[in-house]
């Protein structure tokens, strides 16, 4: 991976956010939050109202058993338009 040098966003939606508790592991507790800008390797999300002034505690990616249609995933490589990127979760 350290080869590529761009990401092609074909939809804002995808990605998760926990911040109502430290476990988050209801997944009730985890909201959308959808890609308001990217640049480059770098993605800016937006994030629920509900979450406005409170900790972050974790952050997903496609983390569903049927995440998204057939070739819809939000991030893709640039140099193979076929390969998606993969789902993952970060807690903090």
């Amino acid at each position: 991976y350290t080869a590529v040098q761009n990401i092609d966003l074909r939809n804002p939606n995808g990605f998760e956010v926990c911040c109502q508790g430290s476990e988050c592991k209801d997944d009730s507790l985890w909201v959308p939050a959808t890609i308001s800008s990217k640049y480059s390797l770098t993605i800016t999300l937006t994030i629920s109202s509900s979450c406005v002034g409170k900790q972050l505690f974790g952050l997903r990616y496609l983390w569903r058993e049927t995440p998204c249609p057939f070739k819809q995933a939000a991030l893709y490589s640039y140099t193979d338009p076929n390969l998606p990127s993969p789902p993952y979760i970060k807690y903090f």
